[in-house]
């Protein structure tokens, strides 16, 4: 079986790749023009170019694949708006289903996010029957995500379309060339980050999503949602992991909420008069010092998705990251 991977170059993409190869299966990785592949470097792929918006590529890309794994997506967070962002996240996988449909995919797995579905504290995490707080987000990228899936499992429980939903929560690991998600772990390692929130996330590591996700062409249940987790963790817990993993003492000091909500605040009406992306906008402060907590348990048991601990995962980051010399002048 071929499997089409889009966003194949990004962190979780070139794990999906990977994972999909060790288990056999031939894969297409769809990538945009001009993009650098030193994620891929090495993979036994088929390259293809491509992009979301452009349907005809988007027609060669599936033309020949068994299954879809739709990994890209437009993750901007700044301006939180944005008609783009549901150009790609949401119209763009209407018309990967269509595409779908016409050459018969046997399986279409979407990478969605937690957020689509309520989170909880550490002794109430959310699950997939937790609903949707968007407005707790007040951001296209959370609502578009959830309205894809929303329409894929319409699609799913109307017609029998073969989607299945992979809901990650915070990855860590390999391939961030970005970065991304590990931007906090980089401020951490180059001693740029101020202090800690009281906040709580989950977090997981991204090979162990990829698992999952490529597990779900054989295991997962079609219609259904799968939260892709692992350890729900205050940040303060977070970065002393971080900070033995890199071999430093911790030394960072809480910051209250009222302070860090003041700072985004602040942050990002001057980032509306200079026209420049904030540092810590104000939502970005308000999620800082949420408890976003879920349950990936309906993960582990179906997909059989592995619980690298959380030290391993930083660990993944930090290797790649000096192996590709991202940190030579720290």
């Amino acid at each position: 079986m071929k499997v089409l991977v889009t966003g194949a170059d990004g962190m979780l993409g070139a794990s999906v790749c990977r994972e999909a190869l060790s288990q056999g299966y031939g894969v297409r990785a769809m990538i945009l023009h001009g993009s650098v592949l030193t994620t891929l470097n090495g993979l036994s792929v088929e390259m293809v170019y491509g992009n979301l918006l452009d349907v005809e590529s988007l027609e060669r890309a599936v033309d020949g694949c068994d299954v879809i794994i739709n990994v890209a997506a437009s993750t901007q967070i700044w301006p939180r708006r944005s008609p783009l962002i549901y150009k790609i996240n949401y119209d763009a996988v209407k018309s990967l289903v269509e595409i779908a449909k016409k050459y018969k995919i046997k399986r279409f797995i979407q990478i969605g996010t937690a957020n689509s579905f309520g989170h909880g504290n550490e002794n109430s995490p959310g699950n997939e029957s937790s609903p949707f707080m968007g407005e707790y987000y007040k951001m296209d990228y959370v609502d578009s995500k959830y309205k894809a899936q929303q329409f894929l499992l319409n699609e799913a429980h109307g017609s029998g379309f073969p989607a299945v939903i992979i809901n990650p929560t915070f990855m860590i690991g390999p391939y961030d060339a970005g970065p991304s998600s590990g931007k906090m772990l980089m401020a951490l390692y180059m001693r740029q980050l101020p202090g800690y929130t009281t906040g709580m996330k989950n977090f997981v590591a991204s090979k162990d999503v990829a698992r999952a996700t490529v597990n779900a062409i054989t295991l997962g249940k079609i219609g259904n949602c799968y939260i892709a987790g692992n350890a729900n963790l205050s940040f303060e817990r977070y970065f002393t992991m971080a900070s033995k993993v890199f071999e430093r003492d911790f030394k960072l000091k809480k910051i209250p909420k009222w302070l860090i909500l003041t700072v985004g605040f602040l942050s990002s009406i001057w980032s509306r008069i200079n026209g420049k992306p904030p540092k810590l906008g104000f939502h970005m402060a308000q999620q800082a010092s949420m408890k976003q907590c879920y349950d990936p348990s309906k993960a582990r048991q179906e997909l059989k998705m592995p619980s690298t601990p959380i030290e391993d995962a930083i660990k993944d980051c930090l290797d790649w990251w000096q192996a590709n010399h991202y940190l030579n002048n720290v």
